[in-house]
């Protein structure tokens, strides 16, 4: 059911405009939200959709943004607050802990781009955004002794493409699916950052 619509300020309005879109990409992937959906389910008229964003790559492109701009944030936080060790556990534990919706969002992400090359820079520049926060954890932990990974970026790299498996799993099944596969990241991550077995996961 359509929501009424209200007058809103400009900032506020554009962004329920994304939050919706958001949503929506949640449930529909993000190549298949329009902005006529976004309009209906906010009760106004598609005009307004348009007046913040002209096409509906722009929407698509500001609703992933902000959502994996969201979870970066809340990596380099734990990276920047919690000891190195502590913080590579949070790392981990958030991506293990990522619901369906979430990972629906990024495969719809990345089935998508290479039609929407405005879409597809977002997405790598979140992707890069993501192995600089880890490279740099990998590399104070190092410096530290907490760690045994002399090439942080690709110990980055390798971390970061297993986290994908595990998304791309995810957006197709739900958690009770994997059995074994969470002791998997945890026992390859250990063994690649040089931690003895069992010290990394909580």
């Amino acid at each position: 059911m359509s929501k009424k619509a209200t007058r809103r300020p400009p900032e506020q309005r554009r962004q329920e405009i994304v939050d919706t879109a958001v949503a929506l990409a949640n449930t529909l992937g993000l190549d298949r939200v329009t902005s006529r959906d976004v309009a209906n389910e906010l009760g106004v008229a598609t005009g307004l959709v348009h007046h913040y964003f002209p096409t509906v790559d722009e929407l698509v492109v500001a609703a992933f943004a902000q959502a994996a701009t969201g979870q970066n944030e809340q990596d380099e936080t734990a990276c920047s607050t919690l000891p190195a060790l502590d913080a590579l556990r949070a790392l981990v534990q958030r991506t293990l802990a990522m619901d369906s919706a979430d990972a629906r969002l990024w495969m719809s992400a990345w089935v998508a781009a290479p039609r929407r090359p405005e879409l597809a820079r977002e997405v790598d520049k979140q992707m890069l955004a993501a192995l600089d926060i880890l490279t740099g954890l990998l590399a104070k932990g190092h410096a530290l002794g907490v760690f045994d990974a002399p090439n942080p970026t690709g110990s980055a790299v390798r971390i970061l493409t297993l986290f994908d498996g595990f998304v791309v799993q995810l957006s197709m099944r739900s958690h009770a699916a994997y059995g074994d596969i969470h002791s998997l990241i945890w026992d390859t991550v250990e063994r690649e950052v040089g931690l003895p077995a069992g010290s990394l996961r909580p």
